[in-house]
């Protein structure tokens, strides 16, 4: 990361949550933050609503970009039709490596193309400022396995936690901009080599947590593994729930359905997630389903993460943050079939 830093900063923790609250004069701002018992990622009315300690959410902060019911356009029976995006200036605060990887791969899908300008506008108005973790956040996370504890874009700022201090690594101008306006630093001298310190000190942690065994080859690897046993195993454990595919934070299937007005006079077509989990996914006209057997969906859901999209990508679209473990209730993990696909032993680090 350090050939995109346009800066280094020290920051203050009281100084940073004082700009935080500064801006919401302009901006929404969102970060984690618990209800009840529950952490996720919500916006805030001041920065005392916000969760310092890193905790496991149910959604990633994709929603906030790719919501889950999103109106995309309007219409009336004259043949009206209007486009409608809903954005406002954000900042969202805090996000955890893994997050931030994910928000990068989701950046590149909905750029591809002729690019998505629902997703785009909103993401072109947020300001997004991460965290580093010096340690795994929960016993289902294997972010380690696939370099996802490492962040390779997805935000404008990213913080290092030097105790009553942030070390500030600034990524864009978008982040220049708005640290030199709502941000009181102090001296920057030090900076760089305090984020160098923590990066050490965080290799150090992590030093005994190794990637997959042959990670770059996944692809090749997966495509060669069509039939293993692992498919067969797995699937039949899946209740085609989708509960995984709904808290994935790369997963970005969906689907389109219109909706009219009791009058008949006017209408909307939203955009809602969808799931590749569930039965009726793959169903087309004449009720044909060409992956009816979840053995079948659930390797094309994995497939996806270690072959197909990572050859598009050129890194794992699986990263590693253990939602879709926790979510599912017959414990089907991604980290669980790749050791079998590669061979290596579960436990191995």
């Amino acid at each position: 990361m350090n050939d995109q830093m346009r800066q280094t900063l020290i920051v203050s923790k009281v100084n940073m949550l004082g700009g935080l609250d500064k801006a919401a004069t302009d901006y929404k701002v969102a970060a984690l933050t618990k209800k009840g018992d529950q952490a996720l990622y919500d916006f805030v009315k001041s920065s005392a609503d916000i969760e310092f300690t890193c905790k496991s959410t149910v959604l990633s902060p994709k929603k906030f970009f790719f919501p889950q019911d999103e109106v995309i356009l309007e219409y009336t029976s004259d043949g009206k039709v209007s486009p409608k995006i809903e954005s406002n200036p954000l900042v969202l605060f805090g996000i955890r490596p893994c997050d931030l990887n994910a928000m990068k791969i989701l950046d590149e899908a909905f750029a591809d193309g002729h690019g998505d300008p629902n997703y785009l506008e909103k993401r072109n108005k947020a300001v997004i400022i991460g965290v580093d973790c010096k340690n795994i956040c929960d016993e289902d996370a294997f972010c380690y396995k696939v370099g996802a504890h490492e962040i390779e874009g997805g935000c404008d700022a990213m913080l290092y936690d030097l105790g009553e201090r942030y070390a500030v690594a600034v990524i864009t101008a978008k982040g220049e901009e708005f640290f030199k306006k709502y941000i009181s630093s102090e001296s920057a001298d030090e900076s760089a080599a305090d984020i160098e310190n923590y990066k050490k000190e965080k290799e150090a942690v992590f030093a005994d947590k190794k990637l997959f065994k042959d990670l770059d080859k996944f692809p090749e690897i997966f495509e060669n593994n069509k039939d293993h046993k692992v498919w067969e195993e797995e699937g039949k454990k899946c209740l085609s729930c989708g509960s995984c595919i709904m808290v994935c934070p790369t997963c970005y299937c969906f689907d389109v359905v219109d909706e009219l007005a009791l009058s008949l006079k006017k209408g909307e077509r939203i955009r809602r997630w969808d799931a590749c989990m569930l039965g009726s996914f793959a169903e087309v006209a004449g009720g044909e389903n060409f992956r009816e057997a979840a053995k079948n969906r659930l390797h094309h859901r994995i497939d996806r993460k270690f072959n197909y999209l990572m050859k598009k990508h050129g890194k794992s679209v699986c990263v590693g943050c253990g939602r879709c473990v926790r979510a599912c209730l017959a414990k089907i993990s991604p980290e669980k079939i790749a050791q079998a696909i590669v061979g290596e032993e579960q436990g191995d680090n």
